[in-house]
């Protein structure tokens, strides 16, 4: 991915790059953080939940969700919320730092990278633009913006471009400015046949698809001739895929998380026309339908859903696939309907913003809708047995929808309540026809589940005094002379905790005073990065850090005595000599005491809060 840094100036590099990224701006293109004293709080990206739990600390430059535990510094957050290694990791920061990685290459012998293909997308979105701004080569197609009542305001905000007929242009442009044909072409932008290469968009009003950092994924293209496809994509690659892209979801972010929804249409012109009205919480699909990575998304910013169609027919099939990934998450979804077949460009250029508010607040919930329509099919049905089969008929989808989106036992009741309702039925009546009933215990039904058992034995003294030992460096760094002498890294049993303490170490000595996010920059591995966060919170709530070090280096200092002790007799021959098993069980019994007392008298020094579960050391 680049050639080889020395190590002090990897390490250089990092710093300027933590230096540079604000934290809490990076989190909030993915998640929508709420103040909190002086920290940040928002849902966490990484797992669905119902309360926010994903926690930013500023001061410290680390995040954690109390959820799931992830956590760890800027570095960590673009490894889990891209999927990508370290290494990827640290150039997408660089290239948004601006710190230049001096010994860069362009990619690497497994092909272009992500950040490669973002770059080469950013070039050729500003190569479009400028096509479509030529005062001769895009006359034509401003104009046909014009009739289409995208204003020039609109077509700058959303970066509109032109693809002209030549099937070369860009390709030569992209040789000029150094851009390799591979390079191209993994980004969707070249493509090739027995003749040779090609552009991929040729004629064609270009949309830049940009993610919610506003970098330039992929490209949507509509034909401006008569080309069999209409509309083309990007084809799926590193960074771009469709099933999990939103167009506008980089100008729409900030409106969903104001007003709590997002409003999702079908198309292009569709999300440019809703927000040039006034509607900029708007977002399109890329012609899929809604997927569970759209609603991942979407809840990270708002709880309402409102999905616009121009005909009953395509909403009930949408409605059905949308409440089948967002009941999961526990989002509201209604459906709005265009009155006459239009489109929502159509409709606003026809009737205006205050009309198609109108059809907005109109919005009916997802699930009367899909109950409505499962009424109208059994209508001509008399007397109770239609209403009896369009009860069963809609329970059922609703308890597959629930069950096919892994809903919990919370969501589930509150799904039935929502259910029970609508139906006009008693609660305890559309539990059991959701599958949900409750059995009492020892009558019948699904066994009740026994408390698990709780591990057998438990951290030994040691190991819980080295580990409250390292909770309490990673807060205060600057205490670490004062155990310097019993605090020996190798003394873990943890590999983990070993790699971590070593860190510690190596900056204690080495610097003395320290933060969190520069021993964070130090660790490639999310997994020791969430573990360092866990162990920096658990830290947080000892009560007295002094108090906790000396406890815990004076129960190290114990069981080394005892440990010496068992080693040797009295005599100072080894204990497994001549004294025979009585004398081995006497050492055993001394040893396990010791231990017990010094434990004990480890918790007396610095006991836990009773919030964060007070434990008993076991040898």
């Amino acid at each position: 991915m680049w050639c080889a840094f020395s190590l002090h100036d990897f390490n250089s590099i990092k710093e300027q790059i933590r230096q540079r990224v604000d934290l809490v701006e990076l989190v909030s293109e993915h998640v929508a953080l709420t103040r909190r004293g002086s920290d940040f709080w928002g849902p966490c990206p990484f797992h669905k939940e119902k309360a926010p739990s994903f926690h930013v600390v500023p001061d410290k430059e680390m995040f954690h969700c109390f959820g799931c535990k992830v956590g760890g510094d800027v570095f960590k957050f673009v490894q889990l919320i891209e999927g990508v290694p370290f290494g990827e990791a640290v150039r997408m920061l660089a290239d948004r730092a601006g710190v230049e990685l001096a010994h860069r290459s362009r990619g690497d012998a497994s092909g272009p990278g992500r950040v490669d293909i973002g770059r080469v997308n950013a070039w050729a979105a500003e190569f479009y633009r400028r096509q479509l701004l030529h005062p001769e080569r895009g006359r034509d197609v401003r104009a046909y913006l014009a009739r289409r009542a995208v204003s020039e305001e609109t077509s700058q905000r959303f970066g509109l471009g032109l693809a002209l007929d030549d099937g070369s242009g860009l390709r030569q442009a992209a040789r000029l400015a150094g851009h390799s044909e591979a390079l191209l072409a993994a980004a969707g932008l070249l493509r090739s046949n027995e003749r040779g290469s090609y552009d991929t968009f040729r004629h064609r009003l270009i949309f830049p698809i940009r993610d919610t950092t506003r970098r330039v994924i992929g490209f949507g293209g509509r034909t401006l001739g008569d080309a069999q496809a209409k509309y083309l994509n990007t084809a799926q690659n590193q960074l771009f895929d469709k099933s999990r892209t939103l167009y506008g979801i980089d100008l729409a972010r900030a409106e969903i998380a104001a007003s709590g929804r997002a409003i999702i249409v079908e198309g292009y012109t569709d999300c440019m026309a809703c927000h040039q009205a006034g509607f900029r919480e708007t977002v399109a699909t890329l012609g899929t339908a809604m997927t569970e990575a759209h609603v991942d998304l979407l809840r990270r910013y708002g709880q309402e859903i409102i999905l616009v169609f121009d005909s009953d027919a395509a909403g009930a099939t949408a409605a059905e696939r949308a409440l089948s990934v967002a009941l999961r998450y526990g989002l509201s979804v209604r459906l709005a309907f265009v009155p006459q077949g239009k489109d929502p460009c159509e409709f606003l250029k026809a009737a205006g913003p205050e009309a198609f508010a109108g059809v907005l607040n109109s919005a009916g919930e997802a699930l009367r809708f899909v109950w409505d329509r499962t009424q109208e099919r059994f209508k001509a049905e008399t007397g109770d047995a239609g209403r009896r089969r369009a009860v069963l008929e809609f329970t059922g989808l609703v308890s597959g929808l629930a069950q096919a989106g892994a809903v919990d036992a919370i969501q589930k009741g509150l799904i039935a309540n929502q259910v029970a309702k609508l139906l006009d039925l008693p609660g305890e009546e559309v539990h059991r026809l959701l599958g949900g009933r409750r059995h009492s215990p020892g009558r019948g039904g699904d066994p009740v589940p026994r408390p698990q058992e709780p591990p057998c034995g438990g951290p030994t003294a040691e190991q819980a005094a080295l580990t409250w030992m390292l909770e309490v460096l990673l807060n205060e760094p600057g205490l670490y002379g004062t155990v310097r002498e019993v605090f020996d890294p190798q003394r873990f049993a943890d590999p983990g905790l070993r790699r971590i303490a070593s860190g510690v170490v190596a900056l204690a000595e080495r610097l003395g005073e320290f933060t969190l996010a520069e021993l964070l920059s130090h660790f490639t591995d999310p997994a020791d990065a969430q573990r360092i966060t866990e162990l920096h919170i658990r830290g947080t709530e000892r009560a007295n850090w002094d108090a906790t070090l000396a406890g815990a280096a004076a129960c190290l200092k114990q069981v080394a005595a005892v440990r010496e002790a068992a080693a040797w007799g009295r005599n100072g021959q080894p204990a497994d000599g001549c004294h025979g098993e009585a004398s081995e069980e006497a050492s055993t019994s001394a040893r396990l005491r010791a231990i017990q007392q010094a434990s004990h008298a480890f918790a007396h020094f610095a006991p836990r809060s009773e919030q964060s579960g007070a434990r008993e050391l076991t040898p």
